[in-house]
């Protein structure tokens, strides 16, 4: 998603390497960065599902994970994706709509591809009758 304003982001000069040196996956990710000079980077494009999050935080987070040299490659991308979602995702105290919420079930029960959070998590778990019953003592 193509930003109205161009963010900068001043990072630290080990990010802003990191960040320079990986602007075609930080492309194939979403971001569409710049260099800016004196370790500042324009970013003036993000993926859609950042909106209204702080962008100069979210890449500096992104370059440290780049910088993690003891990564393979491919394990540095799903790294790197892996940020993305969580930071796009719906978290814990987030106010969120009875609408958004039912259809925010609706869609992980229905689809068998969601089953963890970015970070390995289940985000759905069937619990028995029998342990809900013996939850609230109707059973010993």
């Amino acid at each position: 998603q193509q930003l109205l304003s161009p963010v900068t982001a001043v990072l630290s000069r080990e990010e802003y390497d990191a960040v320079i040196n990986s602007t075609d996956k930080l492309l194939k990710a979403g971001f569409e960065t710049e260099d800016f000079g004196n370790c500042a980077v324009r970013v003036y494009a993000i993926p859609a599902a950042l909106t209204g999050g702080d962008i100069a935080e979210t890449l500096s987070e992104l370059a440290e994970n780049l910088l993690k040299t003891d990564k393979a490659e491919n394990e540095k991308t799903d790294n790197m994706l892996h940020t993305v979602a969580c930071r796009a995702a719906i978290k814990a105290g987030n106010k969120t709509s009875p609408e958004e919420m039912k259809a925010l079930a609706e869609r992980v029960l229905l689809n068998d591809d969601i089953m963890y959070c970015p970070h390995g998590r289940p985000v759905a778990f069937e619990i028995k009758r029998r342990e809900l019953e013996r939850q609230f003592g109707r059973i010993q």
